[in-house]
């Protein structure tokens, strides 16, 4: 999905990113694309391991920052960009409620609870580094 070019909200979008330490990331509608990405791929079930999960979940808390950003907030095109999130957001919780809890008191709803399915690697790589028992996509 791609949105308005939105001169301000990538402004605003870039500047967060790099006060973050995000080097690459200087458009949201690219990160909000990102997101949906890895949401669809954990759906379908995540192939890779553990370590690149945590690394492709990270865009969402990019997202968080920006979202909760003044000057996005105040940007044209912050509500299509902020609905686009929120509807992916929609749909990892609906598949992440149906797994298991890893971090009970994490602050980021998105990274309390793993997808309940994966592929071979990273089915096994979370049953290695958190004991956690996760079905093999079919």
């Amino acid at each position: 999905m791609s949105g308005p070019s939105g001169g301000e909200l990538r402004s605003a979008f870039t500047r967060v990113a790099a006060s973050a330490g995000w080097k690459w990331s200087n458009d949201p509608w690219r990160s909000c694309d990102g997101w949906r990405g890895f949401v669809e791929e954990c759906a379908e079930g995540y192939e890779m391991d553990y370590s690149e999960y945590l690394h492709d979940v990270s865009v969402r808390d990019l997202l968080d920052l920006a979202l909760r950003d003044e000057a996005a907030r105040r940007a044209e095109g912050f509500a299509d960009f902020s609905a686009a999130v929120e509807r992916t957001d929609d749909a990892f919780r609906e598949l992440i409620a149906a797994g298991p809890v890893i971090r009970p008191d994490e602050p980021r709803w998105w990274r309390r609870s793993l997808p309940p399915h994966g592929g071979e690697e990273f089915v096994a790589d979370v049953r290695e580094r958190l004991h956690v028992t996760l079905r093999l996509t079919g």
